[in-house]
């Protein structure tokens, strides 16, 4: 999970008024005050979580949407341990973790086999090409 401060904002805000990249110069209170209400904007947008301390908020995410993914990243990365690192997934603020749990859900829904023993992974689809698979995936 990615943890969010203020600071961070307060940071980017500084450098891009510092660059010109405003229309006026700001001042460190209006630097704070706005830096305080883009969070306040993407908490309650629910990109971000929490009152005080800030973190990116986990998608919600289609079981069918992700195994999809998993079936072209796949095809990208046949190695089921570094698929689940691959930088992809910070699309969709998904860490190891995160990719993990998915792939036990999709697992018990039966969209895909995924196994693990130690540091093996098995990660196996009951279709061979995409269309197979978002047929098999539309089935459900």
């Amino acid at each position: 999970m990615l943890d969010i401060n203020v600071l961070d904002f307060q940071r980017s805000l500084a450098k891009w008024v510092n660059e010109g990249k405003t229309a006026a110069h700001w001042s460190e209170p209006t630097i704070t005050r706005i830096s305080q209400g883009l969070l306040s904007a993407l908490r309650d947008f629910g990109v971000l979580q929490g009152a005080v301390n800030k973190r990116i908020a986990p998608p919600y995410f289609p079981i069918e949407s992700f195994a999809y993914i998993v079936f072209c990243l796949k095809q990208q990365q046949p190695s089921g341990a570094k698929l689940m690192e691959m930088p992809d997934w910070r699309l969709f603020f998904l860490a190891k973790g995160g990719v993990e749990q998915l792939l036990f859900e999709a697992h018990q829904r039966d969209l895909l086999e995924y196994h693990v023993a130690g540091s093996v992974t098995r990660l196996t689809f009951p279709a061979n090409t995409l269309e197979e698979y978002a047929n098999v995936l539309a089935q459900r």
